[in-house]
């Protein structure tokens, strides 16, 4: 057994709460869930990697994303966004105030309630699908959808399910386990590319090969949590009927919440669709929007391009903006629940200067290095140059706001933390009627580019009202720490941009892989190298607290 699990097994560590986390965890299990996060986004990579080596970007991949975002998106909604969001506090709650019996009995009953509603949603729209296949009159690509749905629907399940699991683990302060569950997606999902690659040559019989590796994914990613509660006595119990109302309080909780994260999602949700339906299918044929009289303005494989782009640049945003805000908002709900807004306003206060720190960078680094980044990855098997091309102009323009969507990502765990779900579903609201009155204006000058900026700039939006009204809500910050650290972060990231450059304009061309690997790897390093010196040499702490030793704020 390990450390983390051994400290579950007493009632001391289920009451540890009212002493509060101190503040070098933060810094500790953010180490956990990144490194664990930059493995899973390894292995993400590569699976895009291998899905556009096989596929190319065409019509067949264009409906697989398109088909993948429903179930996704209920994952995000009620399984690692609002109900984790509501559920946490009211577990924390029940831990600290009436022991580990109930809280178990509150797991229980909450993932009863869940797989319940969820297995019905799964059930009506499976009824759908078959009834509209059976009397519709569709085309090919719409027919591949639908089918790809049927078959990925119930992964929203067993995904819901192990991010609530995920959550009591979280409560528990146990973070290795959770960060684990997407590394298994990914290695099922590679595993799945190798078997329809070798069963098959048919695109279409490969494609629904995939999608059955993503469902059998899903399974393993629920029992994963599963069992490390049960070992750790702290899992599902027969004992839940004391639990029962606790669903009521966490289903009133979610509501605004899953208002609020729906708005965000569907923004990348309203992209890929606008996206495939612009577009025309490949070998001809009429776009799916043309049947409603709007003309194709986008090549096909523009939604895969864009959904390259948003992987890419939910690189960063995983391994550190979405570790960040899982590690700080426990933390941040126990200061809030015990009134302590000064140490919530001092441990927000640094998520923002570490997210400063490596966000900014991060968001030059993908701005500047997106075209040697996409050769290499990308480009080879029946992915041409065209569609590397339009996949570096997407990575580039949602590299530019990686720090926009870090650092929204932090600040809205603040404000769940609080008890405050309306504001950020009222931002986000603004940020979505943005997004597509930009999608619509610039769609035409910039083509599917023009879906990714009016993306970015409506997120930018967003994060500025966000930090005003978190001003005002808990009271000023320590914004003179804070422009410290943002003004050192962008001389270095300026240090490191120059370099960049400089060594990308004195390298020779080629398109060879090894030219490729060595025009994405001398700038990416010497950029890194640059800029921490930089940091070291401007005194910027957070720097050192990442990545050499832990230091109290």
């Amino acid at each position: 057994m390990s450390s983390e699990e051994s400290e579950v097994t007493s009632d001391t560590h289920a009451r540890d709460a009212s002493t509060g986390i101190a503040s070098s965890s933060i810094v500790k299990n953010l180490r956990i869930v990144s490194l664990c996060t930059l493995l899973s986004r390894l292995l993400g990579l590569g699976r895009d990697i291998a899905m556009a080596s096989l596929f190319g970007a065409g019509t067949v991949l264009d409906v697989f994303i398109v088909a993948f975002r429903l179930p996704n998106l209920t994952r995000q909604l009620f399984g690692e966004g609002a109900l984790t969001t509501a559920f946490l506090p009211v577990y924390l709650r029940e831990q600290i105030e009436r022991g580990p019996a109930a809280a178990r009995a509150t797991l229980t009953a909450v993932a009863i309630a869940l797989a319940s509603f969820l297995s019905l949603l799964v059930l009506v729209g499976e009824a759908a699908i078959f009834w509209g296949l059976m009397n519709g009159h569709f085309s090919d690509s719409t027919v591949l959808l639908l089918q790809l749905l049927a078959i990925m629907l119930p992964y929203m399940v067993f995904i819901c399910s192990a991010a609530l699991l995920s959550a009591a683990l979280h409560a528990l302060r146990i973070f290795l386990w959770p960060a684990l569950i997407p590394v298994v997606l990914n290695v099922l999902w590679l595993t799945g590319v190798g078997v329809a690659l070798l069963l098959t040559e048919d695109e279409q019989t490969q494609v629904r090969l995939v999608a059955g590796a993503i469902v059998a994914a899903g399974v393993v990613q629920c029992l994963l949590p599963f069992f490390v509660l049960q070992r750790l006595n702290m899992g599902l119990t027969r004992n839940w009927r004391s639990g029962w109302p606790r669903v009521h309080e966490v289903i009133m909780t979610m509501l605004p919440v899953v208002a609020g994260i729906s708005v965000i999602q569907f923004n990348a949700i309203l992209d890929s669709l606008m996206a495939w339906g612009l577009a025309a299918p490949d070998g001809g044929g009429l776009a799916p929007l043309e049947a409603f009289g709007i003309p194709a303005l986008l090549p096909a494989g523009t939604a895969t391009t864009l959904y390259i782009g948003q992987r890419l640049y939910q690189f960063p945003l995983g391994v550190f903006g979405i570790a960040l805000g899982t590690v700080l908002y426990p933390l941040l709900t126990q200061h809030a629940q015990k009134g302590e807004l000064g140490l919530l306003r001092d441990d927000l206060c640094k998520g923002i200067r570490l997210t400063i720190a490596i966000a900014l960078p991060s968001s030059a680094g993908l701005f500047v290095l997106a075209e040697p980044l996409t050769n290499l990855l990308f480009r080879h098997g029946q992915f041409t140059a065209e569609d590397s091309s339009l996949t570096a102009q997407m990575i580039a323009t949602y590299g530019a706001g990686v720090w926009t969507a870090i650092g929204l990502t932090v600040l809205n765990r603040a404000f769940y933390a609080t008890g405050d779900r309306i504001t950020p579903m009222k931002f986000g609201v603004i940020a979505l009627l943005m997004n597509f009155l930009l999608n619509i204006l610039f769609v035409i000058p910039f083509q599917g580019v023009g879906l990714a900026l009016g993306s970015i700039c409506a997120t930018t939006l967003q994060l500025a009202i966000t930090t005003w009204k978190m001003n005002i809500q808990l009271g000023p910050f320590d914004w003179a720490l804070v422009l410290r650290t943002l003004w050192k972060t962008i001389v270095a990231t300026t240090l490191m941009v120059l370099v960049c450059l400089v060594i990308l304009k004195n390298l020779s061309g080629g398109e060879q892989i090894t030219t490729y690997a060595l025009q994405l790897m001398i700038p990416f390093v010497g950029s890194v190298l640059c800029y921490w010196l930089s940091a070291r040499w401007l005194g910027m702490s957070e720097i050192d607290e990442i990545f050499l030793r832990e230091k109290k704020i």
